[in-house]
């Protein structure tokens, strides 16, 4: 009997664990990274700083964890804390910062169903003026769903939060930020990527909703975002514009109107893409000062191209003003030439040479070193070495 007995609690340990061992087959396996960088930053007339970052990245099957900690001479910085698992049509995430004390945290939960994604977002943080905390809270709701002809909708409702755009990466008009990816190219190749989180306030009230229309289809391109704050109606920009396939040619429209009904903003873009090169323009104008006559007059001028020739990516991007005097150009220079890969962005301002920035990094066996220097007329900005492992 203590035998049929052991057998049958084999046979049920068995029966438990195959699925498990089927499910751990059917998932993606282990993987990670792990980033180390050290930036030297000179602080004039005769000191400096040295700030060290860590990054951890570990992902099992659906869960993936991130750790990213900062340190400079003055010592702890910041510790950052991000956790995200999907289990079947729901997807959880956590992030947490302290910096150096508990700062953020920001709890979420998103569910998918037939096309329709309803998510919320939890939000603990910290306002107040260091070192006297003040801590609040906020609640985001997000209902979004792609309907059939390139149509889709995404409202975002926020209760003690404001500046909710950036939940959709800070993109305050989606095509535009598309058609003009050669200016935002050139203005983030060496800079730092921003944290995109909303804003909390104090109380928990309805503070800010956004509302968004897109449509794609045959060629025809339209957006609405839409702006509204416990008073009311806040900001509106409209876009409208066609995309041809051949040859690929894109024009656009984008109208700001603000909280007065009134336009506020307007621009004009181009894009052209003809292998291997691409062409962009961008004509802005803004609402005028009064007591001017006419509504919104010119404020800018704006030129990008970009070819790659015998492996060698080149992207300039060119700036006017209002009375289209020369106000600023970025000149970038990419090219791989395996293992290595070379960065380089020069920039100009209306009194000549204004910055240099150059990156080289070697990657060899899951194993990237790079290093990145930055220098202006006043000699070096800042120097950057560091490694990322991937395995």
């Amino acid at each position: 009997m203590p035998r049929k007995c052991a057998l049958l609690i084999v046979a049920l340990m068995l029966a438990l664990l195959i699925p498990g061992e089927v499910a751990l087959a059917d998932c993606a396996g282990f993987s990670g990274d792990v980033a180390l960088d050290v930036t030297f930053t000179p602080i004039p007339p005769l000191s400096y700083n040295i700030e060290s970052g860590l990054t951890l990245s570990l992902s099992v099957c659906d869960f993936t964890f991130t750790s990213t900690t900062v340190f400079d001479l003055s010592g702890f910085q910041s510790q950052g804390f991000s956790a995200d698992i999907v289990l079947g049509i729901v997807d959880i995430g956590d992030d947490i910062l302290f910096d150096p004390y508990f700062s953020w945290n920001d709890l979420s939960v998103a569910v998918q169903i037939v096309g329709i994604e309803i998510g919320t977002h939890l939000i603990l943080a910290d306002i107040g003026t260091p070192p006297v905390a003040d801590y609040s809270m906020a609640a985001v709701i997000s209902l979004s769903s792609g309907v059939a002809c390139g149509f889709s909708i995404t409202t975002l409702t926020g209760f003690g939060a404001v500046d909710l755009v950036n939940l959709l990466g800070g993109v305050t008009a989606p095509f535009s930020n598309d058609l003009l990816g050669l200016f935002f190219h050139t203005q983030t190749l060496f800079g730092a990527t921003p944290t995109q989180k909303v804003t909390v306030i104090s109380g928990f009230y309805f503070a800010e909703e956004l509302v968004r229309l897109q449509m794609d289809y045959m060629g025809l391109l339209a957006s609405s975002s839409t702006w509204f704050d416990w008073t009311g109606f806040s900001q509106e920009i409209v876009e409208f514009g066609y995309r041809f396939d051949e040859p690929a040619l894109a024009f656009l429209t984008a109208i700001t109107i603000d909280s007065s009904f009134s336009i506020s903003a307007m621009d004009f873009i181009l894009d052209l893409r003809m292998y291997p090169v691409r062409f962009t323009s961008r004509t802005s104008f803004s609402a005028s000062t009064p007591p001017a006559i006419i509504p919104i007059v010119f404020s800018g001028q704006g030129f990008a191209i970009s070819f790659e020739l015998c492996g060698v990516a080149v992207t300039s991007t060119t700036m006017f003003d209002g009375t289209f005097m020369f106000a600023e150009q970025d000149l970038a220079i990419e090219t791989t030439i395996d293992p290595v890969t070379l960065t380089s962005l020069t920039t100009f301002d209306t009194s000549g040479f204004s910055g240099q920035w150059i990156e080289a990094g070697v990657t060899f066996g899951g194993v990237m070193l790079y290093t990145r220097a930055g220098f202006d007329f006043g000699g070096i900005i800042e120097v950057t070495v560091g490694f990322r492992i991937r395995f």
